[in-house]
């Protein structure tokens, strides 16, 4: 129990200073592993403990056939559609509901988990409940070092390893290891950030075009690229008139070319799959339709139009009061990145965590799956204003701790995620 004046007693105090003294004496490769072993092995007991309440609890759409082992329990909602998409690939004609209008359907699925379980089933033969948990896991973990890397750059160690706990220990940490493209998409993400970082321009393409072809959002990278290489221009360009001269050697022709091209290339990439689902399928809006086919049940069937979908649906359920609640997190959380605290993280990081917050708030509807869409902006945890108050550390520990149980029962067992 905490004493009157909000201090914890010394038992507590002391026990906590062992335990972060152990992690920090840790390399880091050996703290974040750690972390990321006991994150899974937490996960998969909650996973586990949910498991044998599948008969009288999880919709039928959850699983399709009969078979209800485990490993399908894994590979539940979005990852039969990856399934499909790993066995059968992509069909040809769109599915149609009663009222003749596009279906739910796998062109909402972007292809490169799937074909990475595929050509992992074909070289090993392991089948696709198998090869999917797996690959999730492994890229789950890379995204954890990538992240741990991202912000140690910025934020040192200590708030890295924090950032680390709350990423695979939270409450949405079970779907690191799932058959959902989300490990793969954090990882090549983390990654991307990585390079334009250490302006690895080649790396940088090479993962951004992979991960706009995982998940959505990608091209919140190549955005931040372009502000980022904005920046540096017109910084070049007042130093060489403040220096008397015309050339810009801060941002070097070469590099300049470089940036662009990386820039053109994955804004392709990002734009390539409506173009891709439209061809094979002979329909002009394929993959919007497709897309909005999981809007119906929430608002009805619409047209879509950018950065209305929130307020649609805070105002179908909320009124005027919802409305205003969008209102304030537009207002509220530019702020909130904008504070001295928040950038410390590093330009790249803000810089991203805006730009794919409004790719979210611009096209995606708010539903029971906009918490994992939001996993990508897991650098935040590592914020200083965050982590180096103990009690809001410990606020967040409590939450992930607790979180994950409710998380686990109600998006993946009552779910959809």
């Amino acid at each position: 129990m905490s004493r009157l004046d909000g201090t914890l007693p010394e038992s507590i105090t002391s026990g906590r200073r062992r335990v972060l003294d152990l992690a920090t004496s840790l390399p880091a490769w050996a703290a974040v592993l750690l972390v990321w072993t006991g994150g899974r092995i937490a996960s998969t007991f909650w996973l586990a403990l949910a498991y044998p309440l599948i008969g009288r609890a999880l919709p039928e759409n959850a699983i399709w056939g009969n078979d209800h082992g485990f490993l399908n329990f894994l590979t539940a909602w979005d990852g039969q559609y990856y399934e499909q998409i790993s066995v059968h690939g992509y069909p040809s004609t769109l599915p149609l509901d009663a009222a003749g209008h596009v279906a739910q359907n796998a062109w909402a699925f972007l292809p490169a988990f799937p074909f990475t379980i595929r050509m992992l089933t074909a070289s090993t033969g392991v089948p696709f409940d198998v090869g999917a948990p797996a690959i999730a896991l492994l890229a789950g973990l890379l995204a954890t070092v990538l992240l741990h890397r991202l912000v140690a750059d910025r934020a040192g160690s200590a708030a890295a390893l924090w950032a680390v706990f709350f990423f695979t220990c939270g409450p949405l940490s079970f779907l690191l290891q799932v058959g959902y493209a989300e490990s793969m998409f954090l990882a090549l993400t983390f990654g991307a950030l990585l390079a334009l970082e250490r302006r690895r321009y080649g790396l940088l393409t090479l993962l951004g075009v992979v991960a706009a072809f995982t998940r959505p959002g990608a091209l919140a990278i190549p955005l931040v690229l372009g502000v980022v290489a904005l920046v540096r221009w017109v910084g070049a360009r007042r130093a060489a008139r403040a220096d008397g001269v015309r050339t810009l050697d801060a941002f070097p022709v070469l590099e300049r070319v470089q940036v662009v091209a990386a820039g053109v290339v994955m804004v392709a990439a990002g734009f390539a799959w409506p173009l891709i689902a439209a061809h094979v399928t002979g329909q002009p809006n394929a993959y919007l339709e497709t897309e909005m086919s999981w809007w119906v049940n929430f608002i009805g069937r619409v047209d879509f139009m950018p950065l209305t979908p929130w307020f649609l649906i805070a105002a179908r359920w909320l009124g005027v009061g919802g409305v205003l609640i969008v209102v304030f997190l537009l207002v509220s959380y530019p702020v909130w990145l904008l504070r001295r605290s928040t950038r410390k993280l590093g330009t790249t990081t803000v810089l991203f965590s805006a730009a794919y917050a409004l790719y979210i708030f611009a096209v995606s509807l708010p539903m029971a799956s906009t918490p994992r869409l939001l996993m990508p902006l897991a650098p935040l945890f590592g914020s200083p204003e965050l982590v180096a108050k103990p009690w809001m550390r410990w606020t967040l520990v409590v939450c992930a701790v607790l979180g994950q149980p409710v998380l686990v029962a109600v998006l993946w067992l009552l779910g959809p995620p």
